[in-house]
């Protein structure tokens, strides 16, 4: 064990094994991630990376509403994790299995996935449709998954203290593994035209200039009316009350222990962290990533 750790991790994810040298949930089995592989993409299809807590559901929200422009009736009428399918997931309880919701949907589709770059559609590697990868700081994004990890069952319900949670998340003994690797694959991405880099921050600083950007990108002109509603729409506040995108129909998470959309804050991470900590995720930063030019923002 290294010496700066304390605990030896006990916790298991249910169903969890090791896939490709990263850690997955039951819900991400080995026979779905083995066929996204070959899932088939179309021209006018839009992904969604990212690496869990970093504003997913957020993006899902506004990519869906660009794409179908500004269909907020469509978007009250069906949840969010159906419009917009999770695409290595598989929860037949909830009847929702990625990659059997994506096959038959009309285009334009929009697709959720965790999954780092070497391990997403062959297909995506080769067409010209759009992804669209969202950083978040690792500090706040920790904080949000350890309180993710005590609420959610399909999480195991975490029982252990902040600290052991800290370390999981450092060494990526988590669910998708570890976050630095998962940040370098898509970085290393970023120049490629049909990729864009969106922080969590910068849409927390100002979600209207981010909206603007993102219906550019994916060649979307609206009207500044429609991006306004948008922008009203798809506001943290918004969000958290608004049963198509806050997931408290879903039976895995227990809101009274934390809801989904918690805080959403930039700057939560400090009351959390102690000084060694801190000191310890920047030295994993500098190690992982420090020479990637990369830059995150911690408070606002």
């Amino acid at each position: 064990m290294a010496p700066w750790r304390k605990h030896e991790f006990t916790h298991k994810l249910p169903g969890e094994h090791v896939y490709n040298g990263i850690l997955f949930f039951g819900f991400s089995p080995p026979d779905t991630l083995r066929a996204v592989r070959d899932f088939t993409v179309r021209e006018d299809d839009v992904f969604i990376a990212t690496y869990p807590k970093a504003g997913t559901t957020w993006m899902q929200e506004i990519i869906w509403l660009i794409m179908h422009d500004g269909d907020f009736k469509g978007a009250s009428e069906t949840p969010v994790y159906f419009r917009s399918p999770f695409l290595e997931f598989k929860d037949e309880i909830l009847n929702e299995v990625g990659l059997e919701l994506a096959n038959p949907m009309s285009s334009p589709r929009v697709i959720k996935t965790h999954l780092p770059y070497s391990m997403i559609p062959r297909h995506l590697q080769q067409h010209s449709c759009k992804t669209v990868v969202v950083f978040r700081n690792p500090k706040d994004l920790c904080v949000s998954y350890y309180h993710f990890y005590k609420s959610s069952s399909s999480m195991g319900n975490f029982q252990g203290s902040w600290e052991e949670f800290f370390e999981m998340f450092m060494t990526g003994h988590v669910d998708h593994g570890s976050w630095f690797d998962y940040t370098k694959s898509w970085w290393e991405v970023k120049d490629n035209p049909n990729v864009k880099v969106t922080f969590y921050e910068d849409m927390k600083r100002d979600l209207r200039k981010e909206v603007v950007e993102l219906c550019s990108f994916l060649g979307k002109p609206l009207s500044n009316e429609i991006i306004d509603d948008i922008v009203r729409h798809c506001g943290f506040e918004s969000m958290r009350r608004n049963p198509m995108t806050n997931h408290e129909d879903v039976y895995s998470i227990n809101k009274e222990i934390s809801p989904l959309m918690r805080k959403g804050t930039v700057g939560d991470w400090k009351n959390y962290f102690t000084v060694a900590q801190n000191e310890l995720a920047d030295y994993f930063y500098r190690r992982h990533l420090g020479d990637t030019g990369l830059q995150f923002t911690y408070e606002l």
